[in-house]
């Protein structure tokens, strides 16, 4: 394996990690503006979300299922952006596989 062909390939693992990372934080952006809200109070902020609601004290700990549910849509969220950016990459990898394989030769 030559350098070039080597460098292409780390360059083209480090842009599938990018489709991976950037399509997870993607999921859970959108996982964290769907999340429930509690009754009369509204969404939980995130701090509280992300500690599942352990933090919560006096009549606020009635919140805290809402913030476990929250954080369990954030999860969600996370790991389906996250298979949506495996088949992104695959892609990405299928399109740039059919560029280096399927070139015309040149003509003599």
């Amino acid at each position: 394996m030559n350098n070039h062909r080597r460098n292409s390939f780390i360059e083209d693992i480090g842009i599938r990690s990018m489709f991976i990372v950037i399509f997870a934080v993607l999921g859970g952006a959108v996982a964290y503006l769907l999340r429930p809200a509690v009754p009369l109070i509204g969404q939980l902020p995130f701090s509280t979300i992300m500690t599942d609601g352990k933090n919560l004290h006096g009549l606020e700990r009635l919140a805290q299922p809402y913030a476990q549910q929250s954080l369990e849509y954030l999860i969600a969220g996370v790991v389906i952006g996250g298979m949506f950016g495996i088949i992104a990459s695959y892609l990405y990898a299928l399109s740039q596989d059919d560029g280096r394989h399927h070139r015309t030769p040149p003509r003599p």
